[in-house]
């Protein structure tokens, strides 16, 4: 277990995350930091993700290296092809082009590009509701694997994207 105790009393629940839930928290906010400063241009917006992504050569989206991420929010977003409880949970504002996302997660949408920006969507959302607080309104409960997908996900673009875009 690892100790934080000493700010239990400001962050409640924190000292009951297991060690791979910590270090899952670690990974992301590392790996979060380094594709905001390096593919971002330490600008965080779903529009800045947007136009850093259209800018991709289309070569390097046809490979599947963010499938695994876009698979996972799909199982977790929806049910029965329409967006379920978990989709209202990640407060996507219009900025944020919930529209797209939606297309994408349900399957409407099979845009390569569409696809990548609607992860990076979805990862930008943890990234703000755990930044800003949030998930800390019901304890990281059940957020393990959201940060291990994000984490796979912003590491892949780091490696595919070296100059980030």
């Amino acid at each position: 277990m690892v100790h934080l105790a000493d700010i239990e009393k400001v962050a409640p629940g924190v000292a009951n995350l297991s060690h791979e839930e910590h270090e899952a928290l670690q990974r992301f906010t590392l790996l979060w930091t380094l594709f905001e400063a390096q593919a971002l241009d330490s600008n965080a917006s779903v529009r800045i993700i947007s136009e850093k992504v259209k800018n991709i050569d289309p070569q390097l989206l046809s490979d599947d290296w963010f499938k695994e991420s876009l698979s996972y929010f799909s199982n977790r977003y929806v049910q029965d092809g329409v967006t379920n409880y978990r989709f209202d949970h990640l407060h996507l504002r219009k900025k944020d082009n919930p529209d797209l996302v939606r297309a994408v997660l349900t399957g409407e949408c099979v845009d390569p590009a569409s696809q990548l920006i609607a992860c990076l969507t979805v990862v930008y959302r943890f990234r703000n509701n755990f930044f800003h607080g949030l998930k800390w309104a019901y304890g990281l409960q059940d957020q393990m694997e959201n940060f291990i997908y994000s984490v796979n996900l912003l590491r892949k673009y780091l490696e595919t994207m070296p100059n980030g875009t």
